[in-house]
């Protein structure tokens, strides 16, 4: 028992030891649903996370200005530098959208995103639902399914 608690301590440890390892920067925009576009390639959809390498954490500052939020309009924002020791652990970046024409198309977007990735999430879980009812499904018929030997003596067949 005292092997299964450090074996768990440990696992917590490198768990928690990889996470904090990669430095997180959360791309936002307002409206969101912009395309987020990092040295020419797209990422998806503001807000989006991307985990750059530990050794981040030892600069001063993190250029962001090769990523920028590109929204249906056609207007379009560069981000810009981290100061990485004010912020250790990660930081969000939001880009307000230039005042430009054309604000109605992206917000108009901006919501079509957002409903597309909350029917995605509800069709993980339903997925997610249908998998653990399958495998409840599976284990039930395990448990019903008995091994059946079955003799003949004589003629006569007996199973048990």
């Amino acid at each position: 028992m005292k092997n299964l608690y450090i074996i768990f301590g440990v696992i917590i440890i490198l768990g928690l030891g990889g996470c904090s390892s990669k430095y997180a920067v959360t791309f936002d925009s307002n409206p969101q649903g912009a395309s987020l576009i990092c040295n020419g390639k797209n990422w998806g959809y503001t807000p989006m996370t991307l985990y750059y390498d530990k050794s981040v954490k030892q600069s001063p500052s993190l250029n962001l200005g090769s990523c920028s939020a590109n929204w249906v309009s056609g207007a379009r924002q560069n981000y810009g530098v981290v100061p990485v020791a004010q912020y250790p652990d990660g930081v969000r970046q939001t880009l307000p959208r230039p005042n430009i024409e054309g604000y109605p198309l992206d917000a108009e977007f901006a919501l079509k995103v957002q409903n597309m990735k909350y029917q995605k999430r509800q069709a993980e879980a339903a997925e997610n639902a249908a998998s653990a009812a399958r495998d409840s499904a599976n284990s039930a018929q395990r448990q019903n399914n008995k091994t059946t030997t079955c003799y003949t003596n004589y003629g006569v067949t007996t199973c048990y």
